[in-house]
């Protein structure tokens, strides 16, 4: 039996000649926060519906606790929470009455254990609503909605949870709430998550691993760290310049000349190397440290040679001298 909340391995979706998905592997471990990266189109939503049990996937092993999205969704559904957005909200009820009459439905739907009026109090506690319980959810703002969203997806006490941009809408400071209260969720209640988000300074701050999909396919599987890493650099600034720059490739090493200063690709480089390098010609070392992207950044330049690698295995189609038809 497998001990991991979400086990997919080499998931094939196609939509006709559309390829949602092509290979995608995620073994997922208790505990665990993971973040869904992508760009529209790129295969999240697929993903997130094959998790639901919406849409059987047509080639690939997935299993949640060990257990079938799709042909199992009742005992899913008892140990996974899925928050999509846009979500349907009652106006007319108060916070309180949403949660109980939701509760309600998804028992008889989903046999589950029952919510108590100590569970809604506790979760709305939780989520900063507990001075709104009574209120119509009609008056609440966009950030509050959200958290009243949350909230139900916290009823009854899930395993694993699965979120859709959560934070889409929210200001930076409900942002930064919200990550806080998810990295809570997961230290105290050893909750699992799986969230789908563009934010991706959020990111960075919250996951343990991200998987990035790009037309379907895996680019990166790993921590945010990692990925960031791939692209660092040692930023070197020298007098003169030209001759730091031919003293550097002349050791062998990759140098660019950027912005007025060097950026060598070996960031383990270490500055006694560069003053013996730098010695025998007397070049004045004034600049030297670090630098690593930031993950929008790095997740571009990824982006840019995985489309550059597809182009080049494109076979040509015909001869550049042929006459035009």
């Amino acid at each position: 039996m497998s001990s991991y909340p979400i086990d997919l391995r080499d998931v094939h979706h196609s939509y006709g000649k559309r390829h949602a998905l092509q290979g995608v592997s995620l073994q997922m471990a208790p505990g665990e926060i993971v973040g869904l990266v992508g760009a529209n189109g790129s295969g999240k939503t697929t993903l997130l519906k094959i998790l639901a049990g919406f849409i059987r996937p047509q080639a690939g092993h997935v299993r949640v606790f060990d257990l079938s999205p799709s042909t199992q969704t009742p005992q899913v559904m008892q140990r996974v929470r899925f928050a999509f957005a846009p979500p349907a909200l009652y106006g007319n009820l108060t916070a309180r009455e949403h949660l109980q009459h939701l509760t309600r439905l998804h028992e008889n739907e989903y046999p589950m254990a029952a919510v108590s009026d100590a569970d809604i109090d506790t979760v709305l506690q939780r989520l900063g609503l507990a001075s709104r319980g009574r209120d119509r959810v009609r008056t609440f703002s966009f950030g509050m909605r959200q958290r009243l969203v949350l909230a139900q997806a916290l009823l009854p006490r899930p395993q694993l949870l699965v979120l859709d941009e959560p934070s889409d809408g929210l200001d930076p400071v409900a942002v930064t709430e919200l990550r806080d209260l998810l990295l809570e969720l997961r230290n105290e209640w050893g909750l699992s998550i799986l969230l789908s988000s563009h934010l991706l300074e959020e990111i960075e701050q919250l996951v343990d691993r991200m998987l990035v999909l790009s037309e379907g396919r895996v680019l990166f599987a790993g921590a945010p760290l990692t990925l960031t890493a791939r692209y660092e650099r040692l930023v070197v600034q020298a007098d003169p310049q030209d001759v730091a720059l031919r003293l550097l490739r002349a050791d062998g090493y990759a140098v660019i000349e950027k912005d007025g200063v060097l950026e060598v690709d070996h960031p383990d480089l270490s500055l006694e190397r560069i003053q013996q390098i730098f010695e025998p010609e007397q070049v004045q070392l004034i600049a030297f440290h670090r630098n690593r992207p930031h993950l929008g950044a790095a997740l571009l330049r990824t982006l840019e040679q995985s489309d550059r690698t597809s182009q080049s295995d494109v076979e040509p189609t015909g001869s550049s001298t042929g006459a035009s038809t």
